[in-house]
């Protein structure tokens, strides 16, 4: 175990795509005003999270397991080059929690020939040969990610899907085929019983714990969900979790998002994060909160929610991570925020908790600062706000996870979720809508005081980077969608603006014109949310994301900045079965508990 240390960078690179590299980085965590009950819950919290993972990657790639242990015997018998050769890919298949990215969509590529592996498995001896036969492929040839994950069978089709009825959409569950070869579902809390167990078993110990009744009766109730998967059990254990009032918390599922299953958008993936409330940043999270009522009643699109009970108003936390497992661990992604739960009846009837991660994103900025914001706002506009960035994106992310509960569906809609309409289309277009209601919401703040002019222009630039970055793959991811095609509708519009500077392109703002663009667009993309109009959302996309003539531009502006990053989290370091007021690090991203189970 080590101290936290700098910047670690990781090569690696993908069938037709740039050599890229990877930054792997620690992450602090504060301690001191911790007691000793809450070190005791934390500890069993983090076992119970870390469980989650194997599930993740049997539900993203079987395989993974398999490739990572012939990875490690070959390590153990390889030299010189191609030993670091095997030590990067290792990591990165750690940190991509599986042999595949989401952006772009292919597997990442082991540079060792294939005779060579073989040379490097007979000497390792075990199980090496046979593994090197059944995964070698994905290691040495490029693979697409599967849109189908392991969520449903790899000749799975558009008919079988819709003769599934009602439990086509089930988020957690599996569909496999029965001895018949008949696709059927399987509930995930059925068929990963014995994974799920360790989790339960120190859930149940934190449960025994806890002080804080409201987070025992959360802990029940997810302790109940986690055994049983049905419907009810998952929504007590959302209602409970948003009425918690207990600094300690943790999130933790067989399927919270959907961004895995790039089939239909309907399966969750298993995520486990345990966290502690921040509260330095408590005036900004009431000033918000109470903002959402005027932000819905004045929101540009048509279906709004007329009256707001003040209980389901949204819960704001800004948190410390601890740890991250499953889904929040997939390559090249890092989580900045997120709205929770999901469902769209709890949303609804009980409300949301929205949360903005601290550590980690301050973790993140400094492996990559503010490269980008130098590289492409003018130098006069990164002069303004360079001091601000890293709070203009804290603050964007806040507002964009708010985004995610305003609005309903309009009448005829009512009864469904927007996902069960619009289907694959739904993740990019809820993306744009989030990130359009941030901007959108940001100049409302300015309006009555809460942040500078200069704040939101932060929140702005901190975007427009993120779309401009965003063009340097091809649009296939839901996030990269949404950037894509606001990028392309803003540019179209003269709302953002081309600046020749020192022999580069930069790009600004016309700030006098961008929220009414804003609230335009925010309005399309919420009204065809809302009318769950698939056809529309369609042919919205076709018109505005597709591959940009700026892709070799920003690829080359940006090929030294690192892509993807692995977070090394602490754990309590122990003394027997009790947990110490002391924090380790493992010595490498890949030693961390959670990708040995």
């Amino acid at each position: 175990m080590s101290q936290p240390s700098e910047v670690q960078f990781i090569p690696y690179r993908q069938h037709g795509e740039p050599q890229r590299k990877a930054a792997i980085v620690q992450v602090d965590f504060p301690v001191d005003a911790l007691s000793d009950e809450d070190v005791q819950v934390l500890g069993h919290l983090v076992e119970a999270a870390d469980a989650m993972n194997p599930i993740f990657r049997e539900q993203y790639e079987p395989k993974t397991s398999t490739i990572r242990r012939l990875v490690h015997a070959l390590l153990a018998v390889a030299e010189g080059d191609n030993r670091q050769k095997l030590a990067d890919y290792a990591a990165m298949i750690d940190l991509q929690n599986s042999p595949y990215a989401l952006l772009p969509r292919k597997n990442c590529l082991l540079d060792i020939p294939m005779d060579e592996l073989q040379t490097l498995a007979e000497n390792a001896g075990g199980t090496a040969m046979l593994d090197l036969s059944d995964v070698g492929v994905l290691l040495t040839h490029p693979m697409p990610t599967p849109d189908l994950a392991n969520f449903y069978p790899r000749d799975f089709s558009e008919e079988e899907f819709n003769s599934l009825g009602e439990a086509a959409n089930m988020v957690n569950s599996i569909v496999i085929r029965d001895e018949t070869g008949l696709a059927v579902v399987a509930r995930n809390e059925d068929w990963y019983e014995d994974k799920i167990r360790p989790a339960v078993d120190h859930l149940k110990i934190a449960r025994d714990l806890t002080s804080c009744p409201s987070f025992k009766l959360y802990l029940d109730a997810k302790i109940m969900e986690l055994e049983t998967g049905l419907e009810e059990a998952r929504r007590l254990a959302d209602y409970t979790w948003i009425k918690h009032t207990c600094d300690v918390d943790i999130v933790i599922s067989t399927a919270l998002e959907v961004y895995l299953d790039n089939f239909k958008n309907a399966r969750g993936a298993a995520s486990g994060g345990v966290y502690v409330v921040n509260r330095e940043a408590e005036a900004l999270l009431k000033a918000l909160v109470d903002h959402v009522q005027a932000w819905e009643a004045n929101a540009p699109w048509t279906h709004r929610r007329e009256t707001i009970d003040p209980a389901t108003l949204p819960k704001l936390k800004f948190v410390d991570v601890l740890t991250w497992a499953g889904d929040y661990v997939t390559g090249p992604f890092t989580t900045i925020a997120q709205s929770l739960p999901n469902d769209d009846w709890v949303i609804q009837n009980v409300g949301t908790v929205n949360m903005v991660y601290v550590n980690t994103g301050r973790a993140v900025h400094k492996v990559a600062g503010s490269l980008a914001s130098e590289e492409f706002l003018t130098k006069a506009e990164f002069e303004t706000v360079k001091e601000l960035l890293f709070d203009g994106g804290q603050l964007h992310s806040a507002l964009h996870e708010i985004g995610h509960t305003t609005g309903k569906m309009d009448p005829e809609h009512s009864k469904g979720q927007a996902r069960d309409y619009l289907e694959d289309e739904y993740s990019w277009l809820e993306e744009s809508r989030a990130e359009l209601f941030g901007m959108w919401s940001s100049q409302l703040l300015v309006d009555d005081g809460v942040i500078t002019a200069d704040e939101q222009k932060a929140c702005y630039d901190n975007m427009l980077i993120s779309m401009i970055t965003s063009l340097k793959f091809d649009p296939v991811q839901a996030h990269n969608k949404a950037r894509n095609g606001m990028f392309h509708r803003f540019l179209d519009q003269g709302i953002i603006m081309k600046v020749e500077e020192d022999g580069k392109t930069k790009f600004a703002w016309d700030f006098d014109k961008a929220h009414d663009a804003v609230a335009a667009m925010l309005k399309e993309v919420g009204d065809l949310k809302a009318s769950g109009n698939k056809a529309g959302v369609i042919a919205l996309r076709e018109a505005i994301v597709f591959t940009d003539d700026l892709k070799p531009e920003v690829e080359k502006r940006t090929s030294d900045f690192p892509l993807g990053r692995g977070l090394i989290f602490p754990r309590f370091k122990k003394d027997g079965d009790t947990y110490l007021k002391e924090l380790e690090y493992a010595d490498s991203f890949g030693e961390q508990v959670k990708f040995g189970l």
